[in-house]
């Protein structure tokens, strides 16, 4: 396991520094001079408050600021505009919603991304704690577009609810409405990223299509949905508290041919190098082997009977992958996962010993490469899992290796 673990590690990091990962951009300095240069496209799941950019693309890289930059963006890409705002700092998580519907207002200099400019532009900013929108017209500077949840006391039962202050709608209502625009549009409008942006591309006129095309465009959760063959190399340790003969009673290796599907749902984070994925497949394994057994007669000596062990389940690994583009058709990943047994099920069957087991999870860890995002190959390691889950006193050390081939339907 640590073998393959450095190896991963190792691979990980090697293709980390060989993507091409600085693409066509710029950025305005604090005196206004615009310079044209080659960012580190991090597609930022959080707001920066730096880059790193390379004037040449076979320079070393240097690091700009918040400090330094009022503006920067990435061809094809995001925009960052510098703004000095005040931000509500209020929380929405239940353990921490308070029943002020004011805003906690602090000043704060961030990086807001352009989501729609024109005649009214909207700017979004996220962090570890909570997501606010900014907007600003020819008339009215950078605001934000207030929306609180909070905690209110209902006079007759004692109880509380939870109640939104929707000011933003009202912010709208005075300073974002057009004739095409009507009251119940915006009374309609929730504070999300696809709502308000599709509220100000009509407010700028942009017409339907096009409305519809950048709606899609800022929205790159991808699904893939994939056939996964594979072989596993498999083999059995028992081990026994007891005076038994199966102390380190080990199971032949055996080649087990699976069949699976696999679900992967890739996050519009980090240029789409993040995903998640399940992947269901049936194995079945099993061995014959003759151990001796103490029986409490023939002077305390074991008897060799033959043992029968058979182990078969559903497998569920549920985990989160990595990718590492290499170019645009190719890709290195890296994932871990935990393994779920569904009806694990687990019998071994010996004279005068029979056991019969639920069986336990384990965690595991790929390494693979996807091509066109429709070949791909993977090699996982799964920890050992214990097929003799029922028993205190037996332990079934289960050890896989799976070389999983995959193709995507979409």
């Amino acid at each position: 396991m640590k073998k393959f673990l450095l190896i991963a590690f190792l691979f990980s990091y090697s293709f980390t520094n060989a993507q091409i990962s600085f693409e066509k951009g710029y950025f305005i300095s604090n005196n206004g001079t615009r310079i044209e240069c080659f960012i580190k496209n991090l597609d930022w799941s959080n707001n920066p408050t730096d880059f790193k950019y390379k004037i040449n693309i076979d320079d070393e890289y240097k690091t700009e600021t918040i400090a330094t930059v009022q503006e920067f963006g990435i061809e094809n890409g995001s925009t960052y505009e510098k703004a000095k705002v005040k931000i509500d700092h209020s929380s929405n998580s239940l353990e921490r919603i308070t029943t002020s519907k004011n805003p906690i207002w602090q000043e704060d200099t961030v990086f807001l991304k352009v989501l729609t400019t024109g005649d009214a532009t909207l700017y979004y900013y996220v962090n570890e704690n909570f997501t606010r929108f900014f907007y600003k017209t020819k008339n009215q500077p950078i605001e934000q577009l207030v929306y609180k949840e909070y905690l209110a006391l209902n006079e007759n039962s004692g109880t509380q609810t939870t109640l939104e202050n929707n000011y933003y709608k009202q912010q709208l209502l005075n300073n974002v409405k057009s004739e095409n625009i009507t009251d119940g549009e915006i009374k309609r409008l929730t504070y999300k990223k696809d709502p308000l942006m599709k509220y100000f591309l009509k407010y700028n006129n942009i017409n339907a299509d096009e409305i519809k095309k950048t709606l899609n465009t800022t929205n790159k959760t991808i699904y893939h949905l994939k056939i996964t063959p594979g072989i596993t190399f498999a083999s059995l340790l028992i081990n026994s508290a007891e005076s038994s003969g199966f102390k380190n009673a080990q199971y032949d290796t055996k080649i087990i041919f699976k069949l699976g599907i696999e679900g992967e749902l890739v996050l519009p984070i980090n240029k789409n190098k993040w995903s998640l994925f399940v992947n269901p497949s049936y194995q079945k394994y099993s061995d014959s082997q003759e151990y001796g057994v103490v029986t409490g007669i023939n002077d305390g000596q074991p008897f060799n009977y033959p043992s029968e062990i058979e182990y078969s389940s559903f497998q569920l690994p549920i985990g989160v992958r990595h990718y590492f583009f290499l170019n645009d058709k190719s890709k290195i990943f890296i994932d871990g996962a935990y393994v779920v047994d569904i009806n694990g099920r687990f019998t071994l069957t010996s004279k005068p010993l029979n056991l019969n087991s639920n069986t336990g999870g384990n965690f595991a860890l790929g390494l693979g490469y996807n091509f066109k995002n429709k070949i791909s190959l993977e090699i996982r390691y799964n920890a050992n899992k214990n097929v003799l889950n029922t028993y205190n006193s037996f332990v079934g050390e289960y050890k896989t290796i799976d070389f999983i081939f995959g193709y995507s339907f979409f």
